[in-house]
């Protein structure tokens, strides 16, 4: 009986010292991404279950997210092409590399990033506000008032500041009556005072 219980006990004993695993850290990662934990050390938790997890892509997905957070742009490209190289389903990326490349100054391949994201799901708001404003830096502000239409559509309460976007578009376009109405609609979402500057030297 003693030579078959050393064996048992030396395996539980083994068992309770196991390190952490791969999902643990994927886990504690993933509390960054909640502002639970400083990004620095959510960052290093998803560096380990990816050396445990070399194909894990929800790691390499939402590292990326975190990195974009961290303002570590290129990382984060890097990390969405990864991800996407694992899963091509992952169609959830494009976003996410639009707003990458967008931050780099890489505005012809952040609006065809934009523009794949609301391909395969036409109802990504955010996606619509993305290529909205690469669009205006592109000086294409026919196309970037029709996403800001496209997203306050879809989200009426979700972006305050895409109404002062568009209002100061419609001012562009002769459109006073149209952009005071934003410009109200934004200042009712978030009362703010750059807002009301442009209330009161347009809409009196």
């Amino acid at each position: 009986m003693k030579k078959l219980l050393i064996p048992v006990l030396l395996l539980v004993f083994s068992a309770c010292h196991r390190g952490p695993s791969a999902t643990d850290y994927f886990n504690e990662g993933n509390k960054g991404l909640t502002h639970k934990i400083p990004y620095t050390k959510a960052f290093i938790a998803y560096n380990k279950a990816i050396e445990l997890k070399p194909d894990d892509t929800a790691a390499y997905y939402n590292r990326g997210q975190l990195e974009i957070k961290m303002h570590n742009y290129f990382g984060a490209m890097v990390d969405f092409q990864k991800a996407f190289a694992l899963d091509p389903k992952l169609t959830g990326v494009y976003y996410f590399l639009g707003v990458a490349k967008e931050q780099v100054g890489d505005h012809r391949g952040s609006n065809t990033a934009y523009t794949k994201a609301i391909g395969y799901n036409a109802q990504n708001a955010d996606a619509f506000i993305g290529r909205a404003y690469v669009r205006q830096i592109q000086r294409d502000d026919k196309g970037a008032l029709q996403d800001f239409n496209q997203a306050i559509l879809l989200k009426p309460d979700g972006f305050p500041d895409a109404y002062t976007a568009r209002a100061l578009l419609k001012i562009k376009m002769n459109d006073k009556n149209g952009a005071c109405a934003d410009l109200h609609q934004s200042y009712k979402l978030k009362p703010d005072s750059v807002t009301q500057h442009y209330i009161d030297i347009n809409c009196k």
